[in-house]
């Protein structure tokens, strides 16, 4: 993500260091603490005026948008069977859009490319269904934190303010970063150890007011959801 993934990678690290020294002050309740790794795909919900109006102009819809997401998660044990779970995420998706009740004077579309960029860290509780030393592993969890996100329209657009109606190329952009909650649900195999392997799916919901050049079309919805698939190393 070209604005907030290093900033948001920085933060990830800090928060992991000072997590594992307050690991290290405390009981452990065997190996319950953790660094995990995923990877799978998003797809906004799509549930705001930016997206509705969208869909009455041009070509596309939310599920167009989904794209790969990954992630990396610091797990600290609370208890056997309970844990905080400190995550942050990089997703971008991006789709060509087109006008859909006009083409230039040779009959073709035009069109232009809309980008989306959602970073987030947040924090969950978390609550494994089984106890330690079972072989399959479901959990549920429940949290929230801050979505940085940017979003981009390139391309070709038509001013409608002229008496005859013009094509012409701009860049529309806007950024900005919301507080936003999600739940979750999975299950973990254990492969080793201190290997294992795991399924999720996350539903977050995030919503900010668009500005800048998207002043005055409502809000934009970063909510969706998230299936990905990952690796878990607990020490």
């Amino acid at each position: 993500m070209r604005r907030t993934a290093p900033s948001l990678l920085t933060a990830f690290a800090l928060a992991g260091t000072l997590a594992a020294g307050t690991a290290d002050a405390q009981p452990r309740y065997g190996s319950d603490n953790a660094f995990r790794f995923r990877a799978g795909l998003f797809a906004p919900e799509g549930d705001s005026a930016y997206w509705d109006d969208k869909q009455l102009v041009f070509t596309g819809e939310p599920d167009d948008f989904e794209d790969v997401v990954v992630g990396m998660d610091f797990r600290y044990g609370l208890g056997p069977r309970s844990g905080l779970l400190i995550s942050g995420d990089v997703y971008s998706g991006q789709e060509d859009q087109a006008y859909l009740d006009f083409v230039d004077d040779r009959n073709r579309d035009i069109f232009h490319t809309t980008t989306l960029d959602v970073a987030s860290l947040t924090a969950a509780y978390t609550l494994n269904l089984t106890g330690p030393g079972s072989r399959v592993v479901p959990y549920l969890g429940v949290g929230g934190g801050f979505y940085l996100w940017s979003l981009e329209e390139e391309g070709d657009f038509i001013d409608f303010g002229l008496a005859d109606p013009e094509i012409f190329f701009d860049v529309f952009d806007d950024d900005g970063a919301v507080l936003g909650w999600f739940w979750m649900v999975g299950v973990e195999v254990p492969v080793g150890p201190r290997w294992s392997v795991f399924a999720e799916a996350r539903f977050a919901d995030a919503e900010d007011e668009l500005s800048g050049d998207f002043d005055g079309l409502g809000d934009l919805d970063l909510g969706g959801r998230q299936i990905v698939g990952g690796a878990s190393w607990r020490f």
